[in-house]
């Protein structure tokens, strides 16, 4: 019976992640801080002037659909 440890070894070498999962990269001894994945305030202002903006010339499905993939954050 394969278990849990097995497939993910392997779906970490069919993606190539394995640069990520090494040992020195697992073993600090301490709790690292949580990956702060919110927006800053700048972040934010850009997106709404992105938005606002591309609300001008577009119209409003393609804007709803660059929002949902997240294009805000990107241009």
């Amino acid at each position: 019976m394969i278990d849990d440890a097995i497939w993910q070894r392997e779906l970490i070498a069919a993606l190539h992640l394995e640069n990520l999962f090494i040992a020195q990269h697992l073993s600090h001894g301490g709790a690292q801080p949580a990956l702060d994945l919110r927006p800053s305030l700048a972040d934010s202002e850009r997106a709404v002037a992105n938005i606002s903006d591309w609300r001008t010339y577009l119209p409003a499905p393609c804007v709803r659909r660059m929002i949902d993939e997240g294009w805000q954050w990107s241009t």
